[in-house]
């Protein structure tokens, strides 16, 4: 963008913290320098402000002063802030100068005097016409034009001017706008245009103080907050809306600063903004988001314009079909209610139910980020709590309703039980729900007039990477641990070994006394060391002592006894994962530690004296996967399944 300014010389009022204000405070003494030279690709001069036409070759490294001034010859040379963010690229021929120079700009000016230079950073920085503010990395390249005015061309990043009067102006690509002293604002025409130079009457036209929006057509909008702004048609200055209730006439484009929010409802859609956003209305009142976050709701069908693309909305039924959005480099879409249809510029499109999300590229391209699968490996009925251990890693999961909800519900899957970021999918009977590893919480919340209430029934659900393949520990041998003061630890994998406890010393009786929860075994032996059968022994911690010839020994020991969660407890062999089944049954064997029960589905498989099953099943109806069921009385259910591809 390109934005012409009424000025003998740009006169460009940075802020700078640490140059400028240090001079003031100083009393105008030269105790800091503005900004140093880091880079020359030909001669560069400085004239200082002590002696006024007389210019002197500056190094790289050469600090400029308040009232100096810089030159190049036909080579570019590169100008950075000192303590600040920005830097200063002149082209060749250009002069700047840094306040209290020939031209009687004021203390705290950059003014260019002839040639171009960019200015570059992030940060709020003041034309003596307003505020300029550049983001993410913005650059715009002033220009001394003669005949007392000059050209300002936004050329990288984002740059904003807020007008003396308070009007904000977005400098856009290749929109070129002009603004003078009076703040008139009127847009110039584009290299290429036809269109001519705006008559007088424009230029002398001023910034309104509030937004004047048609109260009788449009779009509805409820405001709340202070920094709300609106561009009107055919204008380029932003101008303050108060909070309350407006109407937005087609073509208008409003945004919203931080602590902002609004609600706008067109043609059955309405949207929800939070601070950050921008949207313009189109003149069909469709709504065009540019930035920010949010939701849009529809009751019949509704159409949002995104970067890259758009999103139709399907309410179904008496619902209506509702979306979040949240737009950053890419944007991202989340289905709550209802159906959609997400659609990229290079004619990609994706159909998207309750609970899926997906990612919505500026070229066009879409990324499926949570699909709600069609098949299932495993259904479960919901209540129950259990452990699924699957060569993949991620199971598709049937969670079937058993008559809880006649109108249908939605099954919320979240790691938090307080279900803030939750997973969700819809049924009547069932939903499906992709689980990923870990352990997770789920609830089902039956679906009335709309809405869904409170949870009927919940469980626990976790996924493990783990085909049941490890082979089975073999049955321990006795551990030693010795009664000098120190904590023993014993993490068994099948079950608690024997201990044989032992002290320094020699003696002719000796006891061994293990006490747990206020309860005492003693062992009497003729050696100091005592045989302690693992079957003696439970979970949990103990402390333990000896009295030697009748003297009880001062050391007193600790043993803490758990199960090791990472030793296999179930080995399956057959079926053999990711190979075809045969036709007719599915022959099932394996073997379990001590303590396991086995089933596939209803039917029960025996374990014989050496822990080892074998059974025929028929192969699951409707499911991918075939679920062999594993209980124990303390580690609870478990479901080991087999894909034959």
């Amino acid at each position: 963008m390109r934005a012409r300014v009424g000025l003998s010389a740009l006169v460009l009022a940075v802020l700078l913290a640490v140059g400028l204000a240090a001079l003031a405070a100083c009393g105008g003494k030269k105790s800091s320098a503005i900004a140093r030279l880091s880079k020359a690709d030909g001669p560069v001069e400085r004239e200082a402000a002590a002696a006024p036409g007389a210019w002197a070759d500056a190094r790289v490294g050469t600090s400029y002063f308040l009232g100096d001034a810089a030159r190049t010859a036909d080579k570019p040379a590169v100008l950075e802030i000192v303590g600040g963010t920005a830097a200063i690229q002149m082209q060749g021929n250009t002069i700047l100068r840094f306040g209290g120079g020939a031209r009687g700009a004021a203390n705290r000016t950059i003014s260019v005097e002839a040639g171009a230079v960019d200015l570059s950073g992030t940060g709020s920085f003041s034309l003596d016409i307003g505020d300029v503010r550049l983001s993410r990395n913005g650059t715009i390249r002033i220009t001394a034009q003669g005949g007392g005015k000059s050209a300002v061309e936004l050329t990288v990043g984002e740059a904003q001017i807020t007008s003396l009067a308070g009007g904000t102006i977005d400098l856009v690509l290749g929109k070129p706008i002009e603004i003078g002293l009076d703040v008139a604002v009127t847009p110039l025409p584009a290299a290429g245009d036809d269109a001519g130079v705006p008559d007088a009457d424009a230029l002398d036209a001023g910034v309104p103080d509030a937004a004047v929006v048609d109260p009788a057509s449009g779009v509805t909008a409820e405001i709340t907050g202070k920094r709300a702004e609106v561009q009107l048609p055919g204008q380029t200055a932003w101008t303050p809306v108060p909070a309350g209730a407006a109407q937005l006439a087609p073509g208008t484009k409003l945004r919203l600063g931080a602590g902002s929010s609004a609600r706008l409802v067109g043609r059955g859609t309405s949207l929800d903004l939070a601070g950050g956003s921008r949207v313009t209305i189109s003149e069909s009142l469709e709504f065009a988001l540019e930035a920010g976050s949010g939701s849009a709701s529809s009751d019949l069908t509704g159409s949002l314009a995104l970067p890259g693309g758009a999103l139709a909305l399907k309410a179904s039924g008496t619902t209506p079909a509702t979306a979040t959005f949240d737009l950053g480099k890419d944007t991202k879409i989340a289905m709550v209610r209802g159906t959609g249809k997400l659609t990229g510029a290079g004619g990609s499109a994706l159909d998207l139910n309750r609970g899926e999300s997906a990612l919505l590229q500026k070229s066009g391209v879409i990324r499926v980020l949570e699909a709600i699968p069609g098949y299932f490996d495993f259904a479960v009925d919901v209540g129950d709590t259990l452990t699924i251990h699957d060569p993949r890693g991620t199971t598709a999961v049937k969670f079937q309703f058993g008559g809880k909800c006649t109108q249908g519900g939605i099954v919320e899957l979240d790691h938090d039980t307080r279900f803030r970021t939750a997973k969700v999918s819809s049924g009547k009977e069932s939903a499906n729900l992709l689980v990923g590893g870990g352990s997770w919480a789920y609830r089902l919340r039956c679906t009335s007039g709309g809405d869904e209430g409170a949870a009927v029934a919940s469980g626990r659900i976790a996924v493990q990477r783990d085909a049941g393949s490890r082979a089975l520990p073999k049955a321990p041998p006795s551990n030693p641990i010795f009664a000098d003061g120190r904590t023993w630890r014993i993490s068994y994998q099948s079950q608690i070994p024997s201990l044989v406890v032992s002290m320094k010393g020699t003696g002719s009786s000796f006891r061994l006394t293990l006490a747990q929860a206020g309860k005492a075994e003693t062992f009497e032996s003729t050696k100091p060391a005592v045989t302690i059968p693992g079957a003696k022994l439970k979970e949990g911690t103990y402390t333990f002592w000896f009295v030697k010839d009748g003297v009880r020994q001062d050391k007193v020991s600790t043993l803490v006894i758990d199960f090791d969660q990472t030793a296999p407890q179930v080995y399956i062999e057959a079926p053999a994962n990711g190979k075809p089944w045969p036709a007719g049954d599915i022959e099932v064997r394996g073997a379990v530690l001590p303590g396991w029960a086995a089933a596939v589905e209803t039917v029960t498989i025996p374990i014989d004296k050496q822990r080892r099953f074998r059974a025929s099943v028929q192969p699951p109806g409707g499911a991918q996967a075939l679920a062999i069921r594993l209980s124990h009385p303390q580690r609870g259910v478990h479901y080991y399944l087999r894909r034959p591809k």
